[in-house]
């Protein structure tokens, strides 16, 4: 059995939050090919190809978590949007109420 990275991540999204296409859990195993050839360093080549992989790694989750943190956050800003909006109307009557009381 060769080496290989493995990331396994499950998402806690808040609720509401749009899943699309892409699950909210995921595993992923990266090979870490060191039979390429270094020379006659064995680690050499090792450290090499582990470097590879963890660049490989760390590019495929980190653009599977990017999609996630900007569809929550499209969802919250959305939240936040409305609950200003509520709130805007609701201090525009107040002030009307109390301008009527004057």
């Amino acid at each position: 059995m060769s080496p290989m990275i493995k990331i396994q991540y499950t998402l806690n999204l808040p609720a509401g939050t749009p899943a699309g296409d892409q699950p909210s859990s995921k595993t992923h195993s990266f090979a870490i090919d060191a039979s390429v050839d270094g020379g006659g360093d064995g680690k050499k080549a090792y450290y090499g190809a582990l470097r590879d992989a963890l660049a490989d790694t760390r590019s495929q989750v980190g653009d599977e978590l990017t999609t996630w943190r900007d569809r929550v956050g499209k969802a919250e800003l959305n939240k936040e949007m409305k609950k200003v909006t509520k709130d805007g109307e609701e201090d525009e009557e107040d002030d009307e109420e109390e301008e009527g009381q004057a």
